[in-house]
């Protein structure tokens, strides 16, 4: 595993023997077990670097051989709240880094830079205009950002009425993170063509049953790595056919083959 120096302004990269921490979260029923079991076949085949896949979770049915199971501590919270407590510092007794991936990521290509890449704490740049983070992919040494979590818990009511989710939090605790190449990290919304006849939704056609023919494919720039679903649509929902507007995306469907 590739790892950043300890000392303090170095972005000396140094080779660690340890494998990289890979962990998911899945929580409630929003995303089956299925969803895991692609995430980890498409981490198998697209990182070629020493890994070991973890799942945190209050349900560990149905997951896949490999799949290492961390039981989900209650703590009172629900949803991307729960996102918080991969800061702890002592999780679940592991150490190095921690690589950490949202369950409705799609894994297009290779992702060793994930591993490999220079930096303290690295994490997305939002698409929006909003003070935020998107934490749908992060690489942190595990520990060392406690205060992340020890904030939350000290002002946890406040926080949660205030603003809009764990992105805005990390945000306001870790500003300056690093952030991955934004033409390897993309949105499926945002960066991509994936949408057609604006002017049509614009004029609400959508409401009239218009939608986008499933003929229509949204392709992939040279370099996209890991396409991010942030919102509506899932990628269940355009993986075979059109969603409203949005364009098919048939390189769902490849990403989470078992070949």
């Amino acid at each position: 595993m590739v790892r950043t120096s300890e000392s303090a302004g170095s972005n000396v990269v140094e080779q660690n023997s340890l494998p990289v921490n890979v962990v998911c979260l899945k929580w409630g029923t929003k995303y089956p077990a299925e969803y895991v079991n692609r995430l980890f076949r498409m981490v198998r085949r697209q990182l070629h670097r020493p890994f070991r896949f973890y799942c945190m979770t209050e349900d560990g049915s149905g997951l896949a051989e490999g799949v290492e199971v961390l039981p989900l501590q209650e703590t009172g919270l629900h949803g991307w709240w729960y996102k918080l407590s991969l800061f702890q510092a002592d999780f679940y007794g592991l150490q190095g880094d921690m690589i950490y991936l949202d369950l409705d990521v799609v894994i297009v290509d290779e992702i060793d830079f994930l591993v490999d890449q220079p930096g303290d704490f690295l994490i997305i740049r939002n698409w929006s205009r909003n003070l935020m983070w998107n934490s749908s992919v992060m690489r942190f040494r595990i520990g060392r950002y406690a205060h992340i979590w020890e904030g939350f818990l000290a002002d946890q009511q406040r926080i949660m009425q205030e603003l809009n989710g764990d992105q805005e939090w990390i945000y306001a605790c870790v500003p300056n993170a690093g952030n991955w190449p934004a033409d390897r990290v993309l949105s499926y919304k945002k960066s991509l063509d994936s949408k057609c006849w604006r002017w049509a939704e614009k004029l609400g056609l959508g409401r009239l049953g218009l939608k986008a023919p499933d003929s229509l494919d949204t392709a992939l720039p040279e370099h996209a790595s890991i396409i991010i679903f942030h919102g509506k649509p899932d990628p269940e929902d355009v993986a075979d056919s059109a969603y409203g507007f949005w364009k098919r995306a048939s390189f769902i469907q490849d990403a989470w083959s078992d070949s």
